[in-house]
């Protein structure tokens, strides 16, 4: 009898001290990116001007920096072979007590492609803008591909993405081709080896520490 008692006692403080332990909460994501529909409603008028390879995102930022930077990358066939640039945009609203930036507004894309003179050339106009109550931040940059490109497609964000202070994710971007046949991709590695060429647009806010898309 004494030794049940024992056994049952030592349970009871396995349970208790169990129960004491505090269990750690996972960080608050600082950057909330989500898909929107940038052409819902009377926004439709707006295609013909920014064309087919369009689209945008929802992003709130609350954290210590003071900058949401954008990155511009090109990949053939699943691996990174090019930076094309990085932009950053400057956060104007900050909490001076807590000493944070916050920002809640939206990302907008905009790529239009046209042939040169050269005609084994294709030329790409890249325009990205930053919206929030504050007014409007825009960049534009080229990208001239030695070959033509006949056929494209936006490569679109396909759930809700929370990242941490420093981490970095595909937000948008566009595949093209210039063969006929062009097939469906995500932002995942293995999905990205059956783009010929895909560029991609990265989002981050403060330094960047994950070097994955």
């Amino acid at each position: 009898m004494k030794k049940w008692l024992g056994l049952i006692l030592v349970a009871g403080l396995a349970v208790s001290a169990a129960a004491c332990t505090p269990v750690e909460k996972a960080p608050e994501a600082a950057m909330q990116v989500k898909p929107v529909d940038l052409f819902a409603g009377d926004a439709q008028k707006f295609k013909p001007f920014l064309g087919l390879m369009s689209g945008a995102v929802q992003v709130k930022y609350r954290g210590k920096s003071n900058e949401i930077r954008t990155t511009l990358e090109v990949w053939e066939y699943g691996k990174k072979t090019q930076t094309l640039g990085v932009l950053g945009e400057s956060i104007r609203d900050k909490d001076e007590k807590q000493e944070q930036y916050s920002f809640d507004g939206e990302a907008i894309f905009s790529v239009k492609g046209s042939q040169g003179e050269d005609p084994n050339k294709t030329h790409y106009e890249i325009t990205v803008a930053l919206t929030d109550k504050n007014g409007y931040a825009s960049n534009q940059l080229d990208w001239v591909v030695d070959a033509k490109q006949v056929a494209s497609s936006p490569i679109e964000l396909a759930e809700e993405l929370n990242l941490q202070e420093g981490e970095r994710a595909a937000v948008w971007g566009m595949q093209a081709t210039d063969e006929q046949v062009i097939k469906t991709v995500d932002f995942t590695p293995e999905s990205l080896k059956n783009a010929k060429w895909a560029l991609l647009v990265i989002m981050s806010a403060g330094s960047e520490e994950t070097p994955a898309p």
